[in-house]
């Protein structure tokens, strides 16, 4: 997407890439939890008495390691997971116009000039409504 991401609107449309990432990963990393608990049934039992003493066994060590592993891609998915609830959580205080444009903005890659064509509305109009979602989002986040 082609927006002027500068001056004053510039953390908003940041906020926008960080949930449009949030998104796009939320896939990848259930795959990864998925994959990693796999190889984790894979392991024999642990015996709990000798786990981090000096004759921790091999497969003890690798039951550790995917252990974190998974902690680590939870932690990656609650994160993903705020940014997305935030955005839901905004486009609920949204007008329908404002809605229909924001999800056109977070869904598309064609310009602003493009993206009016496709929605059928001026760049003017585009102006407005983006400004006002960009003003509603400020008064949300502080800023």
């Amino acid at each position: 997407m082609n927006h002027s991401k500068r001056g004053l609107n510039e953390p908003f449309y940041k906020w926008l890439d960080d949930v449009r990432r949030a998104i796009r990963k939320e896939k990848e990393l259930q795959e990864k939890l998925q994959y990693y608990n796999v190889k984790l049934i894979g392991y024999k039992g642990v015996v709990y008495d000798r786990i981090g003493s000096s004759s921790t066994s091999p497969s003890e060590k690798d039951i550790v390691y995917w252990i974190e592993k998974i902690n680590e891609v939870e932690r990656k998915i609650l994160s993903n997971k705020g940014n997305i609830i935030e955005y839901q959580r905004f486009i609920n205080t949204l007008s329908i116009n404002e809605t229909v444009l924001i999800s056109e903005v977070m869904r598309s890659v064609l310009s602003r000039t493009e993206m009016c064509l496709t929605i059928n509305i001026s760049v003017n109009t585009y102006n407005h409504i983006i400004n006002g979602i960009i003003r509603k989002w400020g008064i949300k986040s502080g800023g």
